[in-house]
C-alpha cells in the first residue's frame, strides 16, 4: 500500500452540535486505515486570523512571502504535502472566511507557485491527491443554482498549482443540519464515503 504524506486542513470546529456525528472519527479512521503519514492543521483551534496584515502585503511578492509569524510554519507543511484534504462548512455557496484567508496567505509565491514572466508555474508538484470535504447547509439544488462558488474557487486554484495528474474528489453533504430519518441515513453513508476515500488516497 502506498504511504502518502497527507495535510488535512480543518476550517471549522468539528465539535459543534450541528455537524453530523462522527465526521472527525471518519476522517481519522480513514487516514489510519490507509496507513498514511498525517499532518493536521486545525484553523479553529489555532484561532487563525484570515486577514492579511500590512506586513503580509508588503512581503507577498518578495523572496520571503510568509513574513507573518502565524503562517511561516504553515508554508513548510504545505510544501511537504503529497495529498491535500480541506474540510469545511458552507453557509451559502462560498468557502469560510478562515479557509479563504488560509489559502490567500499561505499558498503564496515561492511556496505554492512561481511567477515567471507574469505566468503561474506550479509549485506543489508533489501533490497528487486533492479532497474537498464540504458540509452544505442548503440542499443540492440550491447549491447548484448558486454554482457552488466555494468548490470552484478551491478546485480551480489548486488545479493550477498542484501536479498535472492530481486526482480530485469532492465529497459534499447537503442539508447537513437536517435531523430527519432520511437525513440520518444519508449522513451515515456520507461518513462511510469519507472514510473510504481517505483510506484509498
Amino acid at each position: 500500500m502506498l504511504i502518502v504524506h497527507v495535510l488535512v486542513v480543518l476550517a471549522d470546529d468539528l465539535k459543534l452540535a450541528q455537524y453530523p456525528g462522527g465526521l472527525r472519527r471518519a476522517l481519522d479512521c480513514g487516514l489510519a486505515k490507509g496507513g498514511h503519514d498525517v499532518d493536521i492543521i486545525d484553523l479553529h483551534a489555532d484561532r487563525f486570523a484570515p486577514t492579511m496584515t500590512q506586513e503580509g502585503r508588503r512581503s507577498y511578492h518578495t523572496d520571503t512571502p510568509l513574513a507573518e509569524s502565524d503562517v511561516q510554519d504553515y508554508g513548510a507543511r504545505v510544501r511537504a504535502a503529497e495529498a491535500l484534504v480541506f474540510v469545511y462548512r458552507v453557509g451559502w455557496t462560498g468557502i469560510p472566511t478562515r479557509l479563504k484567508g488560509f489559502v490567500d496567505r499561505t499558498f503564496a509565491p515561492t511556496v505554492a507557485f512561481k511567477l515567471v514572466d507574469g505566468k503561474v508555474r506550479r509549485g506543489l508538484t508533489d501533490v497528487r491527491r486533492l479532497v474537498l470535504v464540504a458540509l452544505h447547509e442548503q440542499d443540492r439544488r440550491s447549491v447548484r443554482q448558486g454554482k457552488d462558488v466555494g468548490r470552484r474557487i478551491l478546485s480551480r486554484t489548486m488545479r493550477l498549482i498542484v501536479n498535472t495528474r492530481c486526482k480530485r474528489r469532492y465529497l459534499a453533504l447537503y442539508n447537513c443540519e437536517s435531523r430527519t430519518e432520511e437525513a440520518k441515513s444519508v449522513k451515515f453513508e456520507y461518513l462511510r464515503k469519507v472514510e473510504r476515500t481517505l483510506a484509498r488516497l
